[in-house]
């Protein structure tokens, strides 16, 4: 996202759904859809560091890359590197 966006992470069930709307809108509804299903798919097969920069090539980075990765993403187990 090319704007910053302050979040209120003392009601962290709140500031994640922002971030996830704002996402949607940043990407809109089938773009947002393709990302959710890659993330879903995943499986813990990426390690989320790499994940986390992948969706920094969609414009997403800071709270709402973790928010989308902590609502969407789906790991086995976690992978560092």
């Amino acid at each position: 996202m090319s704007y910053n966006i302050e979040y209120d992470l003392s009601l962290p069930e709140q500031a994640q759904a922002q971030a996830i709307a704002d996402c949607k809108d940043w990407l809109g509804s089938k773009k947002f859809k393709k990302v959710v299903n890659l993330l879903k798919e995943d499986k813990g097969r990426t390690s989320r560091n790499i994940v986390i920069f992948a969706l920094s090539f969609q414009g997403i980075q800071g709270y709402p890359a973790e928010a989308m990765v902590n609502k969407y993403w789906n790991p086995q187990r976690e992978l560092s590197i």
